[in-house]
Parts: C-alpha cells; structure tokens; sequence
C-alpha cells in the first residue's frame, strides 16, 4: 500500500523538475510570450516535468527551507538554458533594428506582439518569422532534450561552481549568434549606404536636381527591394543559430560544475 507521504514525496519530485522546465520554458521564444497565458505554459512545463522525474532523487520534506532553495536553484538552471535559447529571436531582431534604423524605419517603431517591445517593420516582420521557424525548425525539441541532458551535467542538489569560463562561454554564444544572422541584414544596409553615396554625389554634382523629393523614395524602394529577397535567407541563416546554440549550452551548464 503507498503511503501519503510516499505521494507527497512523488509530488514534490515532480515540482522540482517542473521548476527546471518551467524556467526554461518561461523564456523560450513562442511560449515566453507575455500574451501566453501562465496556465497554460504551467501546463507544458508541468507535462514536460514528467520526463525529468526519474532524474530527481527523493528529498528530505522535514527541511523547508532547503527544498525552497532547492526550487530556486532548479528554476535558475531552467532560466539559464532559456535565455540561452531566447537568443535566437533576440539576435535577430538586434540585426534587423540595424537596418530599419539605417533606411528611416525607426521612426515607425510599434510593439511586436512576440516580444512585447516596440520594434520597427523589419524588425518585427524579421521576429515574428523568427519565432514561427523556432518551432519550424524543432527549437522546442532541442530546448525539452537540453533540459533533459542537464540533469547529467548539472544533477539535482549538486553544487554550482562560478568559474570565469561562464563569461567566455557566454560571449562566444552571442558573438557566434550574431556573426551568423549578420548576413541578413548585410546586403540591405549595404545597398542604403551605396544609395547614400551616389545620391550625394548627384546632390553636390547638380544641386537643381532636389535629390531629397525624388531620392528618398528610391532609397527606401531599393532597401526594401533588397531586404524582401534577405528575407529568403533567413530559414538558413536561423537553422544555423539554433544549432549553435545548441551545442553552445551544454558547455555554459558544463561551466557551472
């Protein structure tokens, strides 16, 4: 016969994988957002707790204040692998704003529904894209099997040790990110700039010509010309990102030991 405090003892092992998931799926791209209700990402992190129970040892119930602490520290390591993961939308739009600034799109800046932010028309055509080709590309599975493998690297109750490896590692995630989804906006600011140039050239050649009525429209058609066809690009590009950031999380976890 299973005793009530054999219940409770399954139920407390099952928050403390909740509160690993839970972390990480808070900040995950999709579910993350503030328009997702809390139930319903409880809901997931919950229902992908039951595959870390079995790594969850039986804990002491006496001590409170231990298995509070315990909760926060899990719900820490959760939040850690879901930063991790929130870069692929954060880098991408860091990259687009550079271009919506560089063409005038700055000025037209609304929220974007995934992050909440204000952000301009590339920027939030260029996350919104981002989030779809996150589940596209099985981001959520790779998030669920990180989860999973850091109970290996990082198992429940060790101790965490803050080496300066941590910096590193986390430098060299956002660099590489960065260098990979640069591209994208690569030929879009290039064209703006070159536009620039001849338009100057043409402003201080013949200043009768009024290059500020006709050339600010070209500009801006070109750029956007540019940025449609960048726009093709970005499944790779993103692909690419994801995988990094892949591989790059278990050597930050890996850091912590």
């Amino acid at each position: 016969m299973v005793t009530p405090e054999v219940w409770l003892n399954e139920w407390i092992r099952w928050l403390i994988a909740a509160a690993r998931f839970g972390g990480a799926i808070a900040l995950m791209p999709g579910l993350g957002s503030h328009q997702v209700p809390t139930l319903a990402r409880a809901t997931v992190a919950f229902g992908a707790a039951l595959s870390g129970i079995a790594s969850v040892p039986y804990v002491d119930l006496d001590n409170f204040a231990l298995l509070a602490l315990l909760l926060v520290r899990e719900a820490a390591i959760g939040m850690l692998i879901g930063i991790a993961f929130a870069a692929f939308v954060w880098l991408v739009e860091w990259v687009s704003e550079i271009v919506d600034w560089q063409v005038g799109f700055g000025f037209s800046a609304l929220v974007d529904p995934l992050l909440g932010t204000k952000s301009a028309i590339v920027s939030r055509a260029a996350t919104l894209l981002a989030g779809v080709l996150f589940f596209q590309l099985e981001g959520h599975h790779w998030l669920i099997k990180t989860v999973a493998l850091s109970y290996k690297l990082l198992p429940v109750g060790s101790s965490l040790a803050f080496k300066s490896q941590i910096g590193e590692s986390w430098m060299d995630l956002f660099t590489v990110g960065l260098l990979t989804v640069l591209p994208f906006v690569i030929p879009a600011v290039g064209i703006v700039l070159l536009t620039d140039l001849v338009l100057g050239m043409m402003g201080r050649a013949a200043p009768q010509l009024s290059v500020l009525l006709w050339g600010m429209p070209a500009r801006v058609g070109l750029a956007i010309l540019v940025i449609a066809f960048s726009f093709t690009a970005l499944p790779l590009l993103c692909e690419k990102l994801l995988r990094n950031i892949a591989i790059s999380v278990p050597t930050l976890l890996g850091a912590l030991r």
